[in-house]
């Protein structure tokens, strides 16, 4: 859908309740307002779309400007890299963990169909925050874009990450689609890996 695969089979986007998180914008909501079209209902998040405002952007699509992390935090302070250097927040960003949001939002007892992340290398911490909490085990489709940086994740982290990525498929998350892998170097120090991929939930689905 957009810009992103999504499983159809089985019901697994069901007409009504719908609900959909999708984390990571910049400026492109191809896959929120496909998801839309389709009847479902749409949050969108990036905080570091400064210049755009929390709005409903469609009769399904509301855009908030917090991002996920792995904690609540009023004044992150991101990395610099590619996009931040061309937005940067003085106060920094608002994030906030996925239970948080889904608390401020009114969700915590509806169910998430599809959860979205393109968050330019801190999926890992976050996923692996959703697995810790259980919070992940509830939702039946789960779209990710891993990052690999020159020194992102720093490399003492790099275990963390790979252990993330095989509890995926130890909780019982199946892969069923990626979009291949990017490779980009612009120089030493902005060399970087990249995958789109999709996950389904088999535990629930």
């Amino acid at each position: 859908m957009g810009n992103w695969p999504v499983c159809f089979d089985n019901n697994l986007v069901p007409q009504n309740n719908c609900l959909v998180y999708s984390f990571g914008i910049d400026n492109d909501f191809s896959f929120d307002d496909a998801m839309a079209a389709i009847g479902c209902t749409v949050y969108s998040f990036d905080p570091s779309m400064l210049d755009t405002a929390d709005h409903k952007r469609g009769d399904r699509v509301f855009f908030q400007r917090i991002g996920i992390s792995d904690k609540d935090d009023d004044h992150f302070v991101p990395r610099a890299d590619e996009y931040v250097e061309q937005r940067p927040a003085v106060n920094g960003w608002p994030m906030r963990r996925l239970q948080t949001i889904l608390d401020l939002l009114g969700h915590r007892k509806e169910q998430l169909t599809v959860l979205k992340l393109d968050i330019e290398g801190y999926e890992w911490d976050v996923t692996r925050d959703l697995l810790d909490s259980g919070i992940l085990s509830s939702v039946p489709q789960f779209l990710v874009e891993w990052h690999l940086f020159t020194d992102f994740p720093p490399r003492e982290r790099v275990p963390d990450a790979v252990d993330t990525y095989f509890r995926l498929n130890d909780m019982g998350f199946q892969l069923f689609v990626t979009g291949g892998v990017q490779h980009g170097f612009h120089s030493a120090s902005r060399f970087r890996i990249q995958a789109e991929v999709a996950y389904l939930n088999m535990k629930i689905n």
